[in-house]
């Protein structure tokens, strides 16, 4: 035996296996086209911001968003579904763990509101949204989102 495959094995001994895990991160960013947003009852939906085509089987361990707004940010209502799971955004930018554990191969998709007493419209801009997510099965603690 050489002792090329012995020192491998050894160095994946010693790093473990929730390290090897980390080694197959990765993330993905998409662009949030250009919204107007005009005061209503009813919410605007962007278009689905959707991951590389080529991402594989992935699961979800980190979404970071962020959004310029043109126009009265008072009154503004933001959240960035997946699927059926929606999460409120209270800034313009952040992170958040809610969509852990879920498929990274999945669009996202932004909803804006203007509430009618809060303006006339506003425009949101050079929206971003970064995935980070793990190949292979989620960590132990890593836990799905409801």
């Amino acid at each position: 035996m050489s002792r090329v495959p012995l020192t491998a094995l050894a160095l994946c001994a010693v790093l473990g296996a929730s390290d090897a895990l980390a080694a197959a991160a990765g993330s993905w960013v998409g662009k949030l086209q250009r919204q107007v947003v005009v005061a209503s009852q009813r919410a605007l939906s962007s278009a689905p911001v959707m991951p590389p085509e080529s991402i594989g089987q992935a699961r979800v361990t980190r979404v970071s968003w962020r959004f310029d707004v043109e126009g009265p940010v008072q009154g503004l209502e933001a959240r960035l579904c997946q699927a059926e799971l929606c999460v409120a955004l209270d800034t313009t930018h952040g992170s958040t763990r809610r969509f852990a554990g879920r498929d990274a191969a999945q669009p996202l998709t932004f909803w804006f509101r203007l509430r009618p007493q809060s303006g006339k419209r506003v425009v949101i801009s050079r929206g971003q949204i970064m995935v980070d997510f793990a190949r292979g099965a989620p960590r132990q603690g890593d836990k799905k989102a409801k």
